[in-house]
Parts: structure tokens; C-alpha cells; sequence
């Protein structure tokens, strides 16, 4: 006595809720990984150990060719307080700026922004990439 089944099954498996499973992760992770990139493209940043997460409010770059820019938009150093100034102006007490300089920048951009950003009383971070 043979026993058959009620119900033929189907050979043919259908891969359209597969893929449409593998787009939504594949989308759900590029949101939410956590990948800083400079605002300036070509700023090699210095290693550092020591990771501090913060939000600044605005990004001021370095490159090695001493343009800087803040979030994306480049400008003279002589314009660079007040430009800061009319960004932050409304952020209250102590807004954050991220800092990246090139690593083979020499140190007297850095201090002249640094110095600006004490007149000013602004917090200042250091973007470095992890060391390896």
C-alpha cells in the first residue's frame, strides 16, 4: 500500500523574497555603519590609539596644500574666525569642532586654528584614524 501525499510539492523555489531580504540588510547596514570621512577628501589623518565620541557641530580641515575648509566648503585662513563665529553663533556655550589636519601638515595651522577656537572659547577634537 503506497502512501501519497495530499498536497504535490513545488520543485521550482522562488528567489524573489531571498534577494529582496538581501537588499534590506544590505541597506540597513550602510546606514548604520559608523564610517567617518573627512570633509576635505585628501587629508591623511594621523593613528592614534585613543578614541573620543563626540558630535561636533562643525568639521574644519587641513590638507596638505594648507587649504581649509569647514564642511566641505573651502576658505582663507584670514576669513576662518569669522566664519566660525557666524556658524556656531547660535550652539550656546562651548560648541565642538572636529579638527583634521594632514598628518604631514606643519603644526603652525594647526595652533593658528587652535588659537582661534580658544578666543573663541570652542571645544576642539583631534580626527585621527585608528592605529593599526
Amino acid at each position: 500500500m503506497a502512501i501519497t501525499s495530499r498536497h504535490k510539492s513545488n520543485k521550482n523555489f522562488n528567489m524573489a523574497g531571498m534577494t529582496d531580504i538581501v537588499f534590506l540588510l544590505l541597506i540597513f547596514f550602510m546606514i548604520t555603519s559608523t564610517l567617518i570621512v573627512p570633509a576635505a577628501g585628501d587629508v591623511d589623518l594621523p593613528e592614534s590609539n585613543n578614541q573620543t565620541q563626540a558630535n561636533p557641530v562643525l568639521v574644519v580641515s587641513i590638507n596638505r596644500e594648507k587649504a581649509i575648509f569647514v564642511d566641505d566648503q573651502q576658505y582663507h585662513l584670514g576669513e576662518l574666525e569669522s566664519i566660525l563665529r557666524r556658524k556656531l553663533e547660535n550652539y550656546g556655550e562651548a560648541p565642538t569642532i572636529r579638527l583634521n589636519a594632514d598628518r604631514n601638515l606643519h603644526m603652525e595651522e594647526v595652533f593658528i586654528v587652535l588659537d582661534i577656537a580658544r578666543r573663541n572659547r570652542y571645544r576642539v577634537i583631534l580626527g585621527t584614524k585608528p592605529s593599526r
